[in-house]
């Protein structure tokens, strides 16, 4: 009975709830049964219920619980796992314990050892003192070491059907965590994060000893959240496995990996939105908004060989070959025509002449025109257009030429995310995490890039980097910086250009477990630094005091090329020439070979 009546001080505070689940022993548990309140709830008793059952009460929306001692320690035993697997998320949840008299006077501490209340700040016991006094205790959950604590609250009198001191039974334990310990899983990845083993001015744990500066864009915002409410940073650093990732079994590595096995509260380094770890984990509100793009190999000067036929595209080259054929072969009808038809010749076909006709007008060359003596109007025409046509075709390509020969010419650059699709390079950084955002899109260009990504260790990376081998991902930051692996030095960054384009852009995040309490704190903070402007500071002053500014400059000047002007004749202006002479001489040689060949043969033929 004195259960009930302290069950009806709740009432203030889970009106505002969205749903309350009363979970007992069993349907003849005396401690809350028959008890209704004025709030949606939910009845369960725990010997007849299972995973599903719990599950769905998760789904339904239950946001406190009141539970009795028999139940509370397996209640808790599941509560992780139960939780972890929900979509429904509400992670500052009550916790209501009620002690019966009868109960071992242990069992209170065996509560509060129990791993699951180092996520559950609002947690109260009902234990009876005596037949007319009930104490609300609470742990203590803030301090680096005594969170386990009990501290009794308050004590009802239910003679007077009042409290003692009248005090907040759910008072807000996170305002002041008193050096709560913040475990904090991260890498080196400048500028968002960056620690350095530092013994002057450390401000994070590492395997208990305070000997780390944590440093970074995202950083800042742990460290502004620990001076307000008073916590201490502790950090879950894994290199080697960077971002990481979460398997089916809840098992994983990198940043990801400790978030999701609990060995860390909270990760951050470029987290982005992603939809897989997004059913594992809970995400923060967005820190900041950065695009993916790529570093090219820069255009190289094109081959000497391909001079001749530089001056035209391919489109006009297409176009002149054409006219040259139906130019020849206009003129041969035209000749066997008035030579054979109307003057009365009996002349053969002069192919070679035709198309030599031709090719000498559209290179500028004299040319002997066989006009018959009987001037025709129609050949007259035909020649003027001739003329005219290879005129202005072989001045267009002398031009041309000359451009080519003065001025360097450079393979087609990759702008664009299309021209990425389509050229023969691939791009390639250190983890699969740059490709998680597209990895379900089903844009043909999109899915053409994702079969072109490879991921390689750094030293691979730098190595080709060197020859120019690969296109690399990097971040385009918000205000005009760019993270860059440092894969990327000064000597590799000169002949890279950037893209034009972004391939996708994303919001970074922070992740956490499904039941870390202080993600609502968490996300007010990243709203009010995002609207003062100051990661724009922090951002600049990352990367000056960090980054390799050398590289920043070359990478952001990259398309700003210094034109050399006209350049002096060198040979290999005429490669394309000379390869065309010895194409010429061979195929000549060979062609006058098989001439030789047949005519021995012919007289052979003619001798029998």
């Amino acid at each position: 009975m004195e259960h009930y009546e302290a069950l009806l001080l709740f009432l203030q505070y889970f009106n505002k709830l969205h749903t309350t689940c009363l979970i007992r022993s069993s349907a003849q548990d005396d401690l809350i049964r028959d008890f209704t309140g004025p709030y949606p709830s939910i009845w369960l008793a725990y010997e007849q219920a299972n995973d599903s059952i719990f599950m769905k009460s998760i789904e339904a929306g239950c946001q406190s619980y009141v539970l009795t001692d028999a139940v509370v320690l397996d209640f808790l035993e599941t509560f992780y796992s139960l939780h972890d697997r929900a979509v429904c998320r509400f992670p500052n949840k009550y916790i209501v314990v009620l002690v019966d008299p009868m109960s071992d006077p242990s069992v209170m501490n065996r509560i509060v050892q129990h791993e699951t209340l180092r996520d559950v700040p609002r947690f109260l016991i009902l234990f009876p003192k005596d037949t007319d006094r009930i104490d609300l205790i609470t742990n203590k959950f803030s301090s680096r070491e005594n969170y386990r604590d009990l501290i009794v609250l308050d004590s009802y009198i239910p003679s007077r059907s009042s409290f003692l001191h009248s005090r907040n039974l759910f008072h807000d334990k996170l305002k002041d965590l008193e050096g709560h310990l913040l475990r904090v899983a991260t890498f080196n990845y400048l500028p968002y994060t960056v620690w350095r083993p530092e013994s002057r001015v450390p401000n994070a744990y590492f395997n208990g000893t305070l000997g780390l500066h944590f440093d970074g864009t995202e950083s800042y915002i742990l460290r502004e959240f620990c001076t307000i409410f008073n916590c201490t940073l502790e950090m879950i650093l894994d290199e080697e496995g960077e971002w990481g990732g979460i398997l089916d079994n809840r098992t994983g590595n990198g940043i990801l990996g400790a978030v999701v096995e609990r060995r860390a509260d909270i990760g951050i380094g470029a987290l982005y939105s992603w939809y897989h770890e997004s059913l594992y984990l809970t995400l923060s509100k967005p820190i900041s908004r950065t695009g993916v793009t790529c570093i090219t190999p820069k255009p190289r000067t094109l081959s000497g060989w391909m001079t001749p036929i530089l001056p035209f595209k391919l489109n006009l080259w297409i176009a002149v070959l054409i006219t040259f054929a139906t130019m020849s072969i206009v003129l041969l009808l035209m000749d066997y025509l008035i030579q054979n038809k109307i003057l009365g010749y009996n002349r053969p076909l002069d192919i070679s002449a035709s198309f030599m006709t031709i090719g000498c007008i559209f290179i500028l060359q004299t040319v002997l025109l066989r006009i018959s003596q009987n001037k025709f109007a129609s050949q007259m025409v035909m020649i003027g257009s001739l003329l005219i046509v290879g005129l202005m075709i072989g001045n267009a390509y002398s031009g041309g030429l000359s451009s080519v020969m003065t001025i360097p010419r450079y393979e087609p650059p990759i702008n664009t995310v299309q021209d990425l699709a389509d050229s023969n390079i691939h791009w390639a950084t250190t983890h699969d995490a740059w490709i998680f955002s597209i990895l379900m899109a089903t844009q043909p260009m999109i899915v053409k890039i994702l079969h072109k990504f490879e991921t390689h260790p750094k030293e691979i990376l730098h190595r080709r980097a060197l020859d120019q081998e690969l296109a690399y991902g990097i971040e385009r930051l918000p205000y005009g910086h760019f993270a860059i692996g440092n894969y990327i030095d000064g000597e590799a960054a000169h002949i890279y250009q950037l893209m034009i384009e972004d391939i996708y852009w994303e919001n970074c995040v922070a992740m956490s477990t499904k039941t870390w309490p202080m993600m609502e704190h968490l996300d007010q903070l990243i709203l009010v630094i995002l609207q003062s402007g100051i990661q724009r500071y922090w951002e600049q002053r990352v990367v000056s005091m960090y980054d390799d500014e050398k590289v920043q400059l070359a990478i952001s000047t990259s398309r700003h090329r210094d034109s050399a002007g006209p350049i002096t004749l060198q040979p290999y202006h005429l490669l394309g020439a000379f390869l065309q002479l010895a194409f010429g001489l061979v195929g000549s040689v060979v062609i006058f070979l098989v001439e030789v060949f047949y005519a021995k043969l012919r007289n052979r033929r003619q001798h029998f």
